[in-house]
């Protein structure tokens, strides 16, 4: 087992000692609900530039030699090791071959893109603490081989792997001075029916013991709002179950992803030995067209808007830069297991019970939806089946309905140019107006301009203003819920101690 490092926490003006530090954060994991007993086993941190500064966390989840998980945070520090009095706490998981790094912090893998263009570093500047995880088979290295131990890596571990990152993120908090405060959570793709399914399990839970005060969805759904999708679901489950009954037990897109990446990046105008592959025409891409026309081809949704010139010879992309599309692809983790993606896809099909969504009806958390009119789910359908009657929803779309296939894409809402504008910032509003651990306003509070009784707690989900095409609050673009309370600086409000 890796030697075990203490975490650096200071909380008085002299420097304290190592005996301190372990005491400090025995302290948080003692008086955080529902901590867990995993082990944090290292810890690095980077400045990244000026006051922020990204830290890691490797947390052991088990004895198995890859039971393990990577914590992040992006805070923004007073002095070295004690963060700024933070407005709220966001935890945030990804997608399928995704890592934190890919689709929260993209400047830690590109240099195609400035130090602060990314999530995590816009939110850590406007004062809230930014916290994340890697999956455990993100950690899995390239060149591993025989995959037994993913056989019941399935949904039910992403979500406890989730719960004990939440306790984890919860104790360092505590011990450096935030707090212990619930935090929201953030899933985006694969990561939202792993977030809805953590609400889900905790409304089992004394509301002390919970982790989470408000669900972010983002660009995913848990259940489909149309048979089409449904009946994808289902074909995609019975596929995935015939492979594990097989034998395999691992989902290895990441290799190609990473193949096609290092292709476009270092043999850009080759022809590519890939294409061919997916049944296209020996010579009609080179490797960097490629590249980008993966991103970019719209079947039924796409990761990012393309710019064609004609089709399908792409010639560049709308809202991403093209140099960080490439080095995304390069990123990506090499392997995750399949038993996850059937639960998600059986979840979805929903022609067999599953528990996963056992509890969906029970959570009343706040939530925000955030889509992409060219992404996965620009509709928000899974919110209307939970009990909270504080929804938010925005969906990006900047071109017409009949350019969806070249609008703002999935991976547009974390990788876009202008996605601090069109994104980040309606987020930074709903986490500043949710930074209490109240599910719902206080009464007599103003919510959208009017003053909150209690009266629309009672009713139905169906009575819920509807979302309506209007200009949204980031910029132009966004379809934005009317009940939206105005954008206040955070510098202005009182924090969240």
């Amino acid at each position: 087992m890796t030697k075990k490092t203490q975490i650096p926490l200071q909380t008085s003006r002299r420097k304290p000692s190592l005996i301190r530090y372990s005491l400090l954060l025995l302290l948080g994991l003692l008086v955080v609900p529902g901590a867990v007993q995993s082990e944090i086993v290292g810890s690095q941190r980077t400045v990244l530039q000026d006051d922020i500064v990204h830290y890691t966390y490797d947390l052991v989840l088990g004895p198995g030699e890859f039971e393990a998980i990577r914590l992040h945070r992006v805070v923004r520090e007073r002095r070295s090791h004690r963060p700024v009095a933070t407005v709220t706490g966001l935890f945030m998981i990804t997608g399928t071959q995704n890592t934190f790094d890919m689709i929260f912090l993209q400047p830690a893998i590109s240099s195609a893109v400035p130090w602060d263009q990314s999530v995590a570093v816009f939110l850590a500047k406007n004062d809230i603490d930014v916290w994340g995880m890697d999956y455990a088979w993100a950690l899995v290295p390239p060149g591993t081989s025989g995959f037994d131990f993913m056989e019941n890596w399935g949904l039910q571990w992403e979500i406890d792997s989730v719960k004990e990152g939440l306790a984890a993120a919860r104790s360092v908090r505590v011990a450096t001075g935030q707090g212990n405060r619930r935090l929201h959570l953030l899933g985006f793709s694969y990561g939202v029916p792993i977030a809805y399914a953590v609400a889900g399990e905790e409304t089992l839970l004394p509301p002390g013991q919970r982790h989470v005060k408000g669900l972010v969805a983002v660009d995913s759904e848990m259940k489909p709002n149309d048979e089409a999708r449904q009946l994808a679901a289902c074909a995609n489950a019975d596929n995935l179950e015939a492979r594990i009954a097989g034998g395999d037990f691992v989902d290895d897109t990441g290799v190609l992803l990473k193949l096609v990446g290092d292709l476009a990046k270092f043999f850009a105008h080759d022809p590519s030995p890939i294409a061919p592959l997916f049944g296209l025409p020996q010579g009609l891409f080179t490797n960097r067209q490629f590249a980008l026309f993966l991103g970019a081809l719209h079947d039924p949704w796409h990761f990012v808007g393309g710019e064609f010139a004609p089709f399908p010879i792409p010639i560049g992309l709308r809202f991403t830069d093209p140099g960080l599309w490439v080095d995304l692809l390069r990123a990506a983790p090499p392997f995750m297991p399949l038993r996850a993606l059937f639960d998600v896809a059986k979840t979805r099909c929903d022609e067999v019970d599953v528990p996963f969504d056992d509890h969906l009806g029970a959570i009343a958390l706040p939530i925000l939806g955030i889509g992409a009119a060219g992404g996965a789910a620009p509709y928000h359908y899974t919110a209307s089946l939970t009990a909270s009657r504080d929804v938010e929803t925005f969906t990006v779309q900047l071109l017409s309905n009949a350019e969806r296939p070249f609008d703002f894409g999935h991976a547009d809402l974390f990788t876009a140019t202008d996605a601090e504008a069109l994104v980040w910032q309606p987020l930074l509003d709903w986490l500043v107006d949710h930074r209490s651990n109240n599910a719902y306003p206080r009464l007599g509070s103003k919510v959208g301009g009017s003053q909150f009784d209690g009266s629309e707690l009672a009713a139905p989900a169906a009575d819920r203003p509807s979302t309506q095409d209007l200009p949204g609050r980031g910029g132009p673009g966004l379809a934005d819920d009317p009940r939206s309370t105005p954008r206040r600086p955070a510098a202005q409000l009182a924090r969240d101690r």
